[in-house]
């Protein structure tokens, strides 16, 4: 039985990742701070698989909280496979631009909280030599762009700190995998102007499953984003910075 921690267990993209592991042999354990919305998705899941489901509300900002949450977590399921991580904000990029006092959420949420939770995580899999750390990122930290680049600076050091994590952990069996998706039909972009390129969430949780089973190291999801995200990074400074994306 594939024991399963999710931080941001009612996310767009965890709920429907979590859709597929209710149809195999997992324990999972939600993290949120929400309480009702995770007794939602553990209903949820329960009334279409057959998995046991823990549900935990956090504020995952409180560093504070991390050390007896992942122990508690391993407590309840009696050891843990996979650390799931699923969550952030995503900031109005102007806002921050007039306000510089909001950029600190920005970074807590999207990078420092994640790594140091991953962090504690890390030690333990590295322990036991076994283990896998997945944590969705975002195509914007690839290159800084100027619609986005405060988030996506944020997701950058987050890419940063798994490539050393993994470099870490290489002789290890614990793998350590940065899943990077473009635009996605959720509620956390539900008031960004989508237009060509929106994934539906489905398709995105079947190739995070698909890179979890499969061990990969970095996975651009849906796959086109590779070869988009490629082509953006080649391009001269004096082109790219009269683009308008």
């Amino acid at each position: 039985m594939k024991k399963v921690l999710v931080l941001g267990g009612y996310s767009g993209i965890a709920q429907a990742v979590l859709d597929i592991l209710a149809q195999e042999d997992t324990t999972l354990y939600l993290v949120g701070r929400s309480e009702e919305k995770l007794n939602i998705v553990k209903d949820h899941l329960q009334s279409i698989g057959n998995p046991l489901v823990f549900t935990k509300s956090v504020d995952l900002n409180s560093l504070e909280t991390h050390k007896s949450l992942l122990e508690e977590a391993i407590h309840q399921m009696k050891g843990l496979d996979t650390l799931f991580v699923c969550y952030g904000i995503l900031p109005n990029q102007k806002e921050l631009e007039q306000d510089p006092s909001k950029v600190v959420e920005n970074y807590f949420t999207n990078a420092i909280s994640t790594i140091h939770f991953v962090s504690l995580a890390s030690n333990y899999f590295e322990e036991k030599k076994n283990g896998t750390i997945a944590v969705v990122t975002s195509v914007a930290g690839d290159r800084g762009r100027k619609t986005n680049y405060y988030y996506g600076s944020a997701k950058s050091c987050l890419d940063t700190f798994l490539e050393g994590l993994r470099h870490r952990l290489f002789k290890t069996n614990v793998k350590v995998i940065t899943i990077k998706p473009g635009v996605v039909d959720t509620a956390m972009t539900q008031n960004i102007d989508k237009k060509i390129l929106v994934a539906k969430p489905e398709k995105v949780a079947r190739d995070i499953v698909n890179a979890i089973n499969n061990s990969k190291e970095v996975v651009y999801t849906p796959w086109y984003w590779k070869y988009i995200m490629a082509f953006i990074k080649a391009l001269p400074r004096n082109i790219f910075y009269r683009t308008e994306f």
